[in-house]
């Protein structure tokens, strides 16, 4: 219902406001209305979210290995497949787990009472209580209970930044409102939520609970389903392919073990076992999780606070960044940027430098005192009017002299300014501040620089107020007057004024940001602008940011007119966005996704929030920001600087690289055992290893070596090259071939180390042979295709002391009882160490061999 657009008989007629509203009739509206409370959706138990980890096609695989051992009678071998799985589990539940609810975020921020007028007395009740048509009454600090039509004001303001993010206070009205005129602008209106200013006024309730406008974005941030990131896409493909791989495997090795060898059916049970024991990737989920974590902790060390680990890995994957601009791209603070006198224009910092005139020293002090925020003890305060913080932060510099108002005229939104008057020399000096249309038309005369008066050149006043608020600035106007001991009226003040100066103010950008977004640019991302503010406040900041399509703005009443192929052109062709509501940030998340894009938006306010939850990667401010917009967000920067998260776009494309390497290290060693096993069964051998010593390379060994490569620095040129294609796979075809070219190497090399020692240690220098040939496999993988012995090799200290926590247990392994009585495995002597070294040498200058050819036949290729 657009209550704006009604005259206040009309809204008081619509609600049925009456003197008393009794009990039944209250209860009856409620019934019709709702009550004012905001709806609650069913939450997911936790078992639920624990059980989701084991939904995946190979936990499934090793879940019916691990009950076919257990069936066999091999507990302790069931019992670790088990463990594994569970321990996987574990991981994913408690790392990804949130630690609150935005949703109760938002209730926080409702009003805890509520006054009502009631056969002309006041009556508090509580909030939940309230119901259409009551009449409740607003002053200076109260939260407003419900959305209400304002009938009564007395210079009435309203913060109402949570709903449209912008710092300045909204002057309330009674008037009625044009159509469609947009929610930062419909001024006859207080919203649930909102804070009250200052001043008083009374307003008629005409929405409740969830039909209010915080209630939508609650009822928005319910219905917004996660988004499943990148990386978890991907590794669900690459999950189902390695599932069809090993299911054909399995069908191949039955049928042939059967039909052509007469195996029996429990040996081949045991042999279908091991081999899926080899061949899952099982470990691989806990490795994934390491590498994100680190990732997470470096980010906390740069003030990037990351809620859900696969976040880390999306930001490097981002092509648009959707950001708020008050408080996020801009200081979210009100700064004076431009005085002009008749004759003159100034920045704060040029009118500091040069000797004032008398006109520019009456400019100074009118906007040191005409205020309603007034210092205290010399020192500007930390709240109040944000335009007047802003001149009176300047002032306060320029070391301007309090003069004590003697007189005042208050500010009322019916006449756009307000006056004070100071005893100055001796004189009664009269000061006015207002809206410069306004007090243009009431001055009839101008000041020049010598302090004299001359008939006002109106035309030139309003080209100098034109030329301001085209640069996107909120423009104020000053004119006093010398006054004698009559009283102050309205009326008096008419062509009695002199016009001053102007001063033009405005929520600058943050320097880091402007930085920033030309980073990002670099990086191939692009970056939009979506505020609730004035298109030319909107495109001057847009400007000055360096937007590539600052040039224009579309407003949300110009999207509410377009048709769905309209807005995916909208969204596509424009950077800025101005008078937008949340439906619409929630809308332009949408289809910019709906085109395939990986979208990052940022925000402070609740109206955020939805879009925020909906986005690929939310990120909250962490100073300035709600609590409301921290809980919807997957990332929260601590400092509130944009420039962080081009910091996180690095380290995202850093652990995305990273992922790959550990991927491309750690897949063809589970092919090699898996051909092991594979090469043994098609030609009639016994198995190889046995299930637990399987279990060993992957849980100890590949773990232990694959934690170091997610300590790899960023490659060259990281942040200047463009966001990966998202049909761009985690194994390309060059990484297939190398797995399985390094897979078959590393099974035959080690079957052949084998044949150069006795039968006792023929087990051991095989697994033996494996471990350190994935030891040399992974420092070929610190460059993809690059020379990987370079300097940044011992920049990774991880590196090495993987590697001599894996020689220590591989030293366990041979020299330490118990734990060869555990694992089936012998005492080697130092020729038989030997042995099974030199494959995984051998393994390592053949993968830099074929990188080198790779690499310069590439070359000759692009040259």
């Amino acid at each position: 219902m657009e209550w704006y657009n009604k005259s206040t008989e009309e809204t008081i007629k619509q609600v049925q406001v009456t003197e008393y509203i009794t009990e039944s009739d209250r209860l009856e509206r409620q019934q019709k209305y709702g009550k004012n409370k905001m709806e609650e959706k069913d939450q997911t138990p936790e078992w639920q979210k624990f059980l989701s980890y084991f939904h995946d096609a190979l936990m499934y695989i090793l879940l019916g290995a691990a009950i076919l051992k257990v069936a066999t009678g091999a507990l302790m071998e069931g019992g670790m497949i088990f463990l594994v799985v569970f321990l996987n589990a574990m991981i994913g539940y408690f790392q990804e787990r949130k630690t609150a609810s935005s949703l109760d975020s938002i209730k926080g921020l409702l009003s805890d009472k509520a006054v009502i007028l009631e056969d002309g007395k006041k009556r508090e009740i509580d909030p939940a209580d309230l119901v259409v048509g009551d009449q409740v009454v607003l002053t200076a600090g109260d939260i407003v209970p419900a959305d209400v039509r304002i009938i009564e004001s007395f210079n009435l303001q309203v913060d109402e930044a949570i709903l449209t993010g912008e710092t300045h206070s909204v002057s309330k009205t009674v008037d009625s409102l044009p159509e469609n005129t947009e929610l930062a602008e419909q001024v006859n209106m207080a919203f649930s939520g909102t804070k009250v200013e200052s001043g008083n006024g009374l307003g008629v309730v005409v929405e409740v609970g969830s039909n209010t406008q915080i209630g939508k974005i609650s009822h928005s941030l319910s219905t917004v389903e996660e988004q499943e990131t990148p990386l978890l896409k991907k590794i669900k493909e690459m999950n189902t392919s390695i599932f069809k791989g090993i299911s054909a495997l399995i069908l191949l090795i039955a049928l042939v073990s059967y039909f052509y060898y007469g195996m029996t059916w429990g040996y081949i049970a045991t042999a279908i076992i091991a081999l899926i024991v080899s061949s899952i990737p099982e470990g691989l989920p806990s490795i994934l999780t390491i590498i994100l974590s680190i990732g997470v902790n470096r980010m906390a060390k740069k003030n990037a606070i990351v809620k859900t680990l696969p976040t880390v890995e999306t930001l490097g994957a981002m092509t648009v960044i959707c950001s708020d601009k008050t408080g996020t791209l801009t200081k979210n603070e009100m700064s004076l940027v431009h005085i002009a006198t008749l004759n003159d224009w100034y920045t704060p910092e040029s009118f500091a430098q040069v000797s004032h005139t008398k006109v520019e020293e009456y400019l100074l002090q009118a906007m040191h005192n005409c205020q309603e925020t007034q210092l205290a003890d010399g020192d500007c305060p930390e709240t109040g009017n944000a335009t007047e913080l802003a001149l009176l932060r300047y002032t306060n510099t320029q070391q301007a002299i309090i003069h004590s108002p003697i007189a005042k005229i208050p500010f009322d939104s019916a006449y756009k300014y307000m006056g004070t008057v100071h005893e100055i020399n001796g004189k009664k000096i009269l000061f006015v501040k207002g809206a410069p249309d306004v007090l243009i038309e009431k001055a009839g005369q101008q000041m020049d620089a010598r302090g004299m008066s001359q008939s006002i050149d109106k035309k030139r006043w309003h080209k100098k107020n034109e030329d301001l608020a085209s640069q996107g600035q909120r423009v104020l106007a000053f004119a006093m007057k010398e006054i004698g001991d009559e009283d102050l009226s309205h009326d008096a003040l008419d062509e009695a004024l002199t016009m001053i100066g102007l001063c033009g103010v405005i929520d600058p950008p943050k320097e880091s940001a402007i930085e920033a977004v030309k980073s990002m640019q670099q990086a191939g991302i692009r970056v939009k602008m979506i505020t609730g503010d004035h298109p030319l406040t909107a495109k001057a900041i847009a400007k000055q940011l360096g937007l590539q399509n600052h040039q224009t703005a579309i407003t949300g009443k110009e999207l509410n007119q377009l048709s769905e192929q309209q807005w995916q052109r909208a969204v596509s062709e424009n950077d800025v966005f101005a008078r937008t509501t949340p439906e619409h940030k929630l809308a332009i998340v949408s289809y910019l996704q709906a085109q395939g894009e990986i979208v990052g938006m940022t925000g402070d306010g609740v109206n955020d929030a939805p879009a925020l939850k909906k986005a690929d990667v939310g990120i909250a401010m962490g100073i300035k920001g709600s609590d409301v917009s921290k809980q919807a967000a997957d990332m929260v920067l601590v400092d509130d600087n944009f420039e962080t998260i081009a910091y996180a776009v690095k380290e995202g494309r850093r652990i995305f690289d990273n992922l790959k390497k550990t991927i491309l290290f750690y897949l063809p060693t589970c092919l090699a055992q898996g051909l092991l096993l594979l090469f043994s069964l098609i030609g009639n051998y016994p198995l190889p290893l046995t299930t637990v010593q399987i279990l060993w390379l992957n849980l100890v060994a590949s773990i232990t070596l694959s934690y170091a490569l997610g300590f790899e620095r960023a490659e060259k040129q990281v942040m200047s090259r463009r966001p990966r294609p998202l049909n761009e796979r985690i194994l390309s075809r060059y990484a297939l071939m190398r797995i399985l070219y390094v897979g078959m190497i590393l099974t035959i090399l080690g079957l052949t180390a084998m044949e150069y020692v006795s039968n006792d240690a023929r087990q051991t220098v095989l697994i033996n042979a494996m471990v350190f040939g994935q030891a040399f496999y992974m420092i070929n993988c610190r460059r993809i295709s690059e020379f990987s012995l370079d300097r940044g090799l011992w920049k990774n200290t991880a590196l090495f002391y993987s590697i001599g926590i894996m020689i220590l247990l591989q030293s366990a392994m041979i020299w330490f009882p118990p734990l060869r009585m555990a694992l089936g495995t012998n005492l080697l002597s130092s020729t038989e160490v030997v042995v099974s070294l030199l494959p995984g040498l051998l393994l390592f200058f053949l993968v830099e061999i074929e990188k080198y050819v790779l690499s310069a036949r590439s070359y000759r290729v692009g040259a």
